[in-house]
């Protein structure tokens, strides 16, 4: 499959400039429909060609979907729960792939310095790999259908999400605009990373397959010890698992701890952002979209999520 670039429709563009300080600076991916920098165009041949092994970890999701949260799950349960080397920054334990694109426009003198080229950085991983990524299922490496490696998902309901991710975009993104502009980009397909279902459904399809676990973001938090035990049976790593490393290891991912622990939250490297009133871990609950959204734009998105999911047997809670 070859990966085919466009420029976005005007009227987008335009919507887009508004919103984000980085002007004309996105680009739709084809066949997935997702929108990122442009800088992507230079990294998306290498990802899609990535040699993959089968005792590679892979944690891939849309954005705000809980995923720095199971991430920092799956790599404790990968790393003998070592809590000493888990105090270094996540982003270097389990690398986001095509960072190097996602912050090109805004951060790039960061992700430049502290890692170069991210693809590479995966690449090189010593193995087991730890990786992580936002792309859609197309667009990560072709040998994922071959090859087979363990891949945790995790997904969001798109009412959180979108209030979630629209607080994100102010704090790192400098975005400039309303929610109800930002919620217009959202069920349109247009925010960065593109069509929500589109990333969703295809690993929702392949959850019954032995190498992929499905993790929703409510399941978290409502029984953090069943999903901290369903994922180290995944991982073949219940051995790890007795009462007392249980309880420790929901200490450790309960939401205060993570909003706190300086390696996840991005609060050493963005002090000025990540400071008081701001966190890039924001609340940590379900049905705060009451707090955002009135009552025709909720039911703009339980009509388009009741359309886009119809036969799939996907369902979210969303209080």
């Amino acid at each position: 499959m070859q990966l085919i670039y466009r420029e976005l429709d005007a009227d987008i563009v335009r919507r887009t400039n508004a919103l984000f300080p980085a002007q004309d600076c996105f680009v739709e991916v084809l066949p997935d429909q997702l929108i990122i920098p442009r800088k992507y165009i230079e990294l998306g041949e290498s990802i899609r060609s990535l040699p993959v092994y089968e005792d590679d970890v892979w944690m891939v999701s849309y954005p705000r979907t809980g995923s720095t949260w199971a991430q920092e799950m799956v790599w404790l349960l990968g790393h003998q729960l070592d809590y000493e080397a888990a105090k270094k920054d996540i982003r270097s334990r389990a690398p986001l792939i095509e960072l190097s694109a996602l912050f090109s426009t805004d951060h790039h003198q960061w992700v430049s310095e502290a890692f170069g080229n991210t693809v590479d950085v995966v690449r090189n991983l010593p193995r087991p790999r730890y990786a992580r990524s936002h792309l859609s299922w197309q667009l990560l490496p072709e040998q994922f259908d071959q090859v087979k490696p363990k891949i945790v998902y995790t997904a969001r309901n798109p009412k959180d999400l979108c209030v979630s991710y629209y607080h994100y975009c102010k704090l790192l993104h400098g975005l400039n605009g309303d929610f109800e502009e930002f919620v217009e980009l959202f069920l349109g397909g247009h925010t960065p990373l593109g069509p929500y279902w589109k990333h969703v459904l295809p690993f929702w399809k392949r959850s019954q397959d032995d190498n992929v676990l499905f993790i929703k973001y409510e399941d978290m938090v409502r029984d953090l010890p069943t999903v901290v035990q369903q994922c180290a049976k995944f991982l073949n790593a219940s051995h790890l698992l007795n009462e007392t490393s249980l309880q420790r290891i929901c200490q450790h991912l309960q939401f205060d701890s993570m909003q706190n622990n300086s390696a996840v939250n991005l609060e050493n490297v963005f002090p000025q952002q990540i400071g008081s009133g701001s966190k890039f871990i924001r609340k940590g609950k379900i049905g705060d979209w009451r707090n955002h959204m009135s009552e025709d734009i909720s039911h703009r998105f339980d009509n388009w999520s009741e359309q886009q999911t119809r036969g799939s047997g996907l369902r979210f809670d969303y209080d």
